[in-house]
This record gives structure tokens, sequence and C-alpha cells, in this order.
């Protein structure tokens, strides 16, 4: 075993008996088999109809240039295509089912949160893993930030008894560090989002009735380590904001009380990718799954309203769905259920658009997006930058 991989596991193993949580050994027949089957709980690679454009559709001269990089369902890699929907690069890799959660690193490498198994990995420009992490008892998923130090905060859970919390079994959401160095990765802390609940003054909120059943009644999506912009005592620099899907909330995370210090709900339902804009706002995903009619919200923290947010017919993603501030002001939209990105300007105008070419069902239905963004022509540096094409703006 690899001196990096063996880390890993001696850290995890030492990280979930400080949880507190049940030990196999301690388990029935039964339960192990429930634990495995909500192991497997996930999204599906497609379901909508395919339309029938694919590739770029919509470029108009009110978009913000730059390279998209996205991925798709049921495919093990990632894109990186410019503003006409050309391919200049991919990253793949052999053994995962596919990727959920990509991030281009400056010279070209990429972080990868794959499915089956469901890890963090590290590739570098031409697709050779690096490092690996999680995958086995404790599974990365959703989402991950990179903190300018070079630290990585990853959203993880491992199927678990919480005898504390229910009798039934279920998914439990983690939030873990990882300090990487050139070839390997080493875990310095693990916090427990049910725990930070039950230990803070909201742990009412987990008799609600939707914890009672159900495998994954927490399903947190996103992950951003706050750098203090917004002036509320909650959102001090290093506190964490995640969203917490099956709970219809947004909540902030004190990680050194390891306690929850602020929620806020009511306003948005199945809601995904919040993030802190540069004006102090949260903007997520709001997929409203109760009346069909997914929105992009714009939320004011300090005065609780919401300022600004878009919506039309419809537009609608079930499960994922995902959200970027570009530099213009306009906002580039994963709509992951129609395999489906687009650029909407801040009056409404739809200035980008591009469908999945990926279908399935020998092309009856169209391949998912996960989520994608976008990144200015000049991110990439080194020989990688060197070698992608210049002049990436609109064909002749």
């Amino acid at each position: 075993m690899p001196l990096r991989i063996a880390v890993c596991v001696l850290v995890l193993t030492a990280g979930a008996a400080a949880l507190g949580y049940g030990q196999d050994s301690d388990l029935t027949d039964e339960q192990r088999r429930e634990l495995e089957r909500i192991a497997t709980l996930g999204y599906v690679t497609g379901s909508d109809p395919a339309p029938e454009d694919a590739g770029v559709t919509v470029y108009d001269p009110d978009a913000c240039e730059g390279y998209t990089i996205y991925a798709s369902r049921g495919h093990p890699g990632a894109f990186l295509i410019d503003m006409n929907g050309r391919v200049l690069h991919s990253w793949q890799e052999d053994g995962p089912k596919e990727w959920t959660r990509v991030w281009a690193c400056r010279d070209g490498g990429i972080l990868a949160i794959s499915a089956d198994p469901a890890r963090l990995a590290k590739l570098d420009s031409e697709s050779n893993l690096v490092w690996t992490y999680g995958g086995t008892d404790l599974s990365a998923h959703h989402d991950f930030q990179v903190q300018p130090d070079g630290r990585i905060f990853v959203l993880m859970r491992r199927p678990r008894y919480l005898t504390w919390f229910r009798k039934s079994p279920l998914q439990v959401d983690m939030l873990c560090i990882l300090e990487p160095d050139a070839e390997a990765v080493r875990v310095t802390d693990c916090l427990s989002i049910p725990e930070a609940f039950r230990d803070s003054e909201y742990a009412h909120m987990l008799s609600a009735d939707w914890f009672l059943k159900g495998g994954d009644p927490f399903h947190t999506n996103s992950v951003e380590v706050l750098d203090g912009r917004i002036p509320h005592p909650a959102f001090v620099s290093g506190n964490i904001l995640v969203s917490i899907r099956n709970m219809d909330c947004l909540a902030v995370i004190d990680p050194q009380e390891r306690a929850v210090v602020w929620v806020s709900r009511g306003r948005w339902q199945r809601q995904h990718e919040a993030r802190v804009t540069p004006s102090g706002h949260v903007l997520l995903f709001d997929n409203r799954t109760f009346d069909g009619q997914s929105r992009i919200v714009e939320y004011d923290v300090r005065s609780d309203e919401i300022v600004w947010s878009y919506s039309d017919d419809g537009f609608y993603s079930l499960g994922a769905g995902a959200q970027q501030l570009l530099a213009n002001g306009n906002v580039l939209v994963t709509e992951s259920q129609k395999g489906r990105i687009f650029e909407v300007a801040r009056d409404g105008r739809v200035v980008w658009e591009y469908v999945n070419p990926r279908r399935i069902n020998d092309g009856r239905t169209i391949v998912r997006f996960t989520r994608a963004y976008r990144v200015p022509y000049d991110y990439f540096q080194g020989d990688f930058g060197d070698r992608l094409p210049s002049g990436q703006g609109r064909s002749e």
C-alpha cells in the first residue's frame, strides 16, 4: 500500500471513533444491509427528453468571455470549452463511474469528486492521478472549496446509526479539512453536521418530521468558508456557510465551537450552491420542487430580503443545479436536469446558452450536467496556459 493511502486510512479511522458513531461490529446483518442501501443513494444520469439543439445555441455580445468547465453525468471526466462550444481540453479518469464536481487548477491540473467510488481526487493536466481521499466507508459528495493557503474543505458522508438521534440509519454529513502536498493529502479535522446542530440553539430542528424517516435527511450540498465581507456576527471570517438541501436551509457553522450559529429557511426549497457575492449577498439556486419552477435568488443576509431573482417559463431542475456570478454581473446557470448551461443578464436576457451534446437511450434522453463554471482567458498559467489557442472570442 502506498504511504499516502496508508496515512489517509489511519486518520479516517481515528476520526470516525472521535465522532462517536456506532461501530460496524455492533451492527446486525440487517442493519449492515440497510447501511449499504443508504450508501448508494444518488442521482440518475438523465431523464428529460433530448431537444434538437446541441452545443452553443445563443452567443450574445453581452456575454462574459472566458472558458467554461463542466462535468456531466455518466462520464468520469470534465471538459474545457470556449465560448463557441469547442472542446479545448478534457480530463478523464479510469475507474470511477462519473465525476460530479470539478475545479481546475491554474496549472491545468484538476480536482474532482467522483461517484463509485465517491472520493475526491487530484489529477494533473494530462489526467495522471496524483492522490485520492475517501471512496470507501467515508465518501466525498457534492462540493469542496480550495482555500488560498491550499487547504481543501470538502463535504463527506458515511452511513451510520446515530444512537442519540434515531433508531434507523442515515447518511451522516461531515465537513473535512484536507492539507495536500505534491503527492499526498492529510486530514486535519472532520466536523459532524448533525452534531453541529445538536450542540447549538438550533437543536430543535432535529425533531422535525422529516428526520424520522429517509436515509438522507440532511443532504448538504455546498460549502463556503467565509471571509468576513458580510457585516453580520455569524458571518465572521473563518466560519463556514453550508446549504442543507433536505432541511431547506442555509446554515453557518463556527468550526471552533463546532456548532451552528445561524440558520435561514422558508424563502427557498431544496436549494443548491449558496455563494457569497462581492457585494456581501448570498446567491443560490432555488430548485422549488413543490411548484416545478426553479429560480436564481440573491439574498441579503442583513435585511433578510431577496434583492434579485431570475426565473422563466420552463426553467426547472428537480435535483442539482448551480450558478456563478460572473465578472460583468451576469450569472452563469447550470440547469442540471435539462442538460443546459446558460448565462443570464440582470435584466433577464439569456446571452449565452450551451446544450449538452451527450445523449443516452438511443439519443432520446439528454444527459444531465452537474455543475459548470467559467474562468477568464488568463486564468491558466505556465505550459498549460500557453498551449491553449489564443483569441477565444466569437467565431466569424
